[in-house]
């Protein structure tokens, strides 16, 4: 039968920077979504789940449309899913205002899926991504597929953006991981911010929220952008108390992170152990900090300034010295730049 459902929902080693991602090339990431239904870890590498509408458990993956001839790519991801052998099984589910295939374990899975092996949360990204033992390749594979959007628009059935829920009241943002328009102006991306964020939500449980395609409105520049909205939306829903908006230098800098809180240390609005637990972290892990005045993050509209002003939360723009940003040519120094973030954030959670 050939099939008219052309979207794929992904929740394991099939995600974007994951060791299998690669056979979704092509393929256009959407969006990210949660499913109900709950998540196990077969002890293989990968994980196995059970769908069900009426769980109070969720599922979180990503939906891609399926490029090209899907009947062809669907019969490749049954091979792959080894569903003639019942490890795997596809089906088709609605949610969400989406139509999509899934797999989810089959009978010859189901024996090895208990409560002892469940996954909670129902997250691959915090439970058994590469990044939590290699972020290395993890970013360079994430950003191989990041690339691709770098200059491209969103679809009309995608935001654009990726939203990542968390467990801590922290929230990681990424606005320029791709390019955007200030001005009637293409600007460059940021290489790396939005690899790192996803990088820090699987190690240290933070929110993250960043771009996968081009943006029309920079997000650091106007208050109406889309990003902003999200934004805003996450830090009620979840109760945000600190925000890391993540950004990148374009040129060699003298020092290696550069902390925008505004001139007077405003952005913090108060808490500045905040500022202190920053330069505390960089010097334990080798890093120096730049002066407050390179990036204060309030001479336009910034994601920054626009948090502290309009909604009263703590934030700082975390500018990262290009040479940090190069996991491919310097791996150290990549490995370095998230030992430091991930200290960071978790002095700050033991703090709020």
């Amino acid at each position: 039968m050939i099939s008219e459902i052309r979207k794929l929902f992904v929740y394991g080693t099939f995600l974007q920077g994951e060791p299998r991602n690669y056979y979704l090339n092509n393929c256009k990431l959407i969006q990210a979504l949660e499913i109900p239904g709950r998540l196990y870890s077969t002890g293989r590498g990968y994980p196995a789940a059970l769908f069900d509408g009426n769980s109070k458990e969720t599922i979180a993956g990503e939906i891609y449309n399926l490029s090209g001839d899907s009947n062809k790519k669907l019969k490749e991801l049954d091979e792959v899913e080894c569903t003639r052998f019942d490890l795997y099984r596809r089906k088709d589910l609605k949610h969400k205002g989406h139509h999509f295939y899934l797999y989810e374990a089959g009978d010859r899975l189901k024996g090895y899926l208990n409560k002892e092996n469940t996954i909670n949360p129902g997250s691959w990204r915090r439970k058994g991504s590469v990044a939590l033992k290699d972020p290395v390749e993890f970013a360079i594979n994430f950003e191989k597929e990041q690339e691709e959007r770098y200059m491209e628009f969103p679809p009309e059935d995608s935001s654009g953006m990726i939203f990542l829920r968390g467990g801590a009241p922290i929230l990681v943002t990424a606005p320029h991981a791709t390019r955007h328009l200030r001005m009637n102006k293409q600007k460059q991306q940021e290489e790396y911010t939005g690899a790192i964020s996803v990088i820090l939500h699987s190690l240290t449980g933070a929110h993250a929220l960043y771009t996968h395609w081009a943006s029309k409105i920079d997000p650091n520049f106007y208050d109406d952008a889309p990003f902003k909205k999200k934004l805003a939306k996450v830090v009620t829903k979840f109760r945000i108390k600190l925000v890391l908006d993540l950004h990148g230098t374009r040129g060699q800098k003298a020092e290696d992170i550069y902390p925008g809180i505004g001139n007077n240390r405003e952005f913090l609005i108060g808490n500045n152990s905040y500022l202190h637990k920053l330069n505390d972290s960089a010097k334990s892990n080798g890093l120096v900090l730049g002066g407050l005045n390179v990036f204060p993050a309030s001479i336009q509209m910034t994601v920054t300034k626009f948090v502290a002003t309009k909604l009263g939360i703590p934030t700082m723009q975390v500018e990262i010295n290009e040479r940090l940003r190069d996991p491919e040519g310097n791996p150290s120094q990549f490995e370095k730049l998230v030992r430091f973030l991930t200290d960071y954030i978790y002095s700050i959670k033991t703090y709020i």
